[in-house]
């Protein structure tokens, strides 16, 4: 079959609907007289029609009576019902028809055939019940009066009379009709002319409207194909177009997801793989909680193999409370690994004894005694699921985020600052080099805690970071701020602005307290259970 382009098909759409036009304006032009007479004859014909039926009925009806008066045939009196039926249907509609014409003289006529109908019924029926008696002496009785047939004669002369007066009554309104005929032929020129004027106007809406977007989408895709996979797919068109901008977008975003894993895979090798599978499982991050009126999304992305120096992690406590942990191991690679799997196993025995931020990054600086030439930051924020009371401690990481959309602009309405140095061997000694702080978080706010890696992506070559200005102009995008569309959102224009690859391990953590308590709800799970990182 041969295939057309869609522009092809919309133009021959519009040719050929040009022609119709020219082809109706012409016959509308030849047809006029037809048309323009006939016009004035509406108010008759529904009556014309209906008593033709109704005629041709009662002639079916009486030519049925007689058959059977003659032979008794059963069959004969069988039709002769169904036409009796018929008769009283045909006999509904001419009522109705003489009640819409509106004219007296034709609800007089028609209510002298009705008349006229019933007593010849009247006589035929005691015909027809004589006859069907096993005893005919009462049907000879009948035969010998006046006959059936004589009863009809007035019945069709009624009607008969209607046809004429009807006939008589349309010849007028052609008469009248004809009046309109050159009023119609203006009608008839602002039609063709409102027509061709459509023409144009159609072609321009769908070129507007269908083809600008399909080539805009055309192009967007021509550009993945040839490999830029750095600019994201969109169109604000028709739903139906947005929709496969919308799916080639996710295409994208998992080739770069399928790429970004392949090369990790070949590092991954290089770096010793049995090394690298044990120190991944010991960094896995627990299910994230599901708490009653709170959401919550979270990812992490190793910039080199597998492994990453950065952690993340979300312990429930015994008191109810949920403790967000995010760290940033200097250096990658294995031995960073190594160094974020003892800070993890400090951190989470410090938070289970004693759920105080300050004290628990006093102990976990204790990793760094051996370890001069590292250093890590690092953030534990202390949740109240039930009042949003935040607690937390850190040790010179990037300040986690308090996020509102409000009438779809995203901004920030609290940060929560450095409250110690970075945990190092520097400090291992220091009286409360760390301390703890709090505050509350609103229903409706987002928690952010993410590591220098998301606001640091810049191009190879460059000093230009993403920042947090960068990450918010790509949440004002979204049509839903929730946290996962929060999390695919910034990993994905933090991997554009990089060119695809990321100079540093990039982990978000994002927590939503809702406006009320309409969550699923599970309980927080035991301490050993857990899942691997996205």
């Amino acid at each position: 079959m041969l295939r057309t382009t869609l522009q092809r098909r919309v133009s021959a759409i519009a040719v050929g609907f040009l022609l119709v036009v020219l082809v109706l304006v012409g016959i509308l032009v030849s047809v006029q007289s037809g048309r323009d007479t006939s016009a004035g004859t509406q108010g008759w014909n529904p009556v014309i029609t209906a008593n033709n039926q109704f005629r041709s009925s009662l002639v079916g009806v009486n030519l049925r009576q007689q058959l059977y008066l003659r032979d008794a045939r059963p069959a004969d009196l069988r039709q002769l019902q169904v036409e009796l039926s018929q008769l009283q249907r045909d006999r509904a509609a001419l009522d109705d028809a003489a009640d819409a014409a509106g004219a007296p003289d034709v609800r007089r006529r028609v209510d002298g055939i009705f008349a006229s109908v019933d007593r010849w019924l009247a006589v035929s029926d005691e015909f027809v019940e004589a006859r069907q008696q096993p005893d005919q002496t009462r049907y000879d009785e009948l035969r010998q009066g006046p006959a059936t047939g004589l009863a009809f004669i007035p019945a069709y002369a009624a009607d008969n009379d209607l046809t004429g007066f009807l006939e008589t009554g349309r010849e007028a309104a052609l008469v009248a009709a004809q009046e309109n005929s050159d009023r119609l032929l203006l009608a008839q020129a602002l039609v063709a002319g409102t027509a061709l004027l459509l023409v144009p106007t159609i072609l321009f809406l769908v070129r507007r409207w269908v083809l600008r977007p399909l080539d805009e989408l055309s192009d967007q895709l021509l550009r993945v194909g040839g490999g830029d996979l750095q600019t994201p797919v969109g169109l604000a068109g028709p739903p139906e177009l947005a929709a496969v901008a919308a799916a080639a977008e996710t295409m994208r975003r998992r080739i770069l997801d399928e790429l970004a894993d392949a090369v990790s895979a070949r590092e991954a090798l290089q770096q010793g793989q049995p090394l690298v599978a044990e120190v991944r499982d010991q960094l896995a991050a627990h299910d994230l909680p599901i708490v009653p009126g709170w959401s919550a999304a979270a990812a992490l992305r190793p910039a080199e193999g597998l492994l990453a120096g950065d952690w993340y992690d979300v312990l429930p406590l015994r008191d109810g409370r949920f403790a967000v942990v995010v760290a940033d191991v200097s250096g990658h690679g294995a031995r960073a690994g190594i160094v974020a799997i003892q800070l993890k196993r400090l951190l989470e025995a410090a938070l289970h004894l004693a759920p105080e931020p300050d004290l628990a990054m006093a102990l976990a600086a204790r990793v760094f005694a051996d370890e001069a030439e590292r250093f890590a930051s690092c953030v534990v924020v202390v949740v109240d699921p039930d009042s949003g009371s935040v607690t937390y401690a850190n040790a010179g990481h990037p300040a986690p985020l308090v996020l509102r959309s409000d009438g779809g602009v995203v901004r920030v309405v609290g940060e929560l600052e450095a409250t110690g140095p970075l945990l190092s061997w520097l400090h291992l000694d220091t009286p409360g080099a760390w301390t703890t702080r709090t505050t509350s978080l609103a229903p409706g706010s987002l928690l952010v805690v993410y590591t220098d890696g998301l606001v640091e992506a810049r191009p190879t070559g460059t000093t230009d970071e993403l920042g947090v200005e960068g990450v918010l102009a790509a949440l004002q995008e979204l049509e839903d701020l929730t946290p996962q569309t929060l999390v695919d959102e910034a990993l994905d224009v933090a991997r554009r602005w990089s060119g695809g690859r990321a100079r540093d391990d990039v982990t978000l953590v994002a927590f939503e307290r809702g406006g009320g308590l309409t969550g699923a709800v599970p309980a927080a799970r035991a301490a050993g259970e857990g899942s691997a990182p996205e």
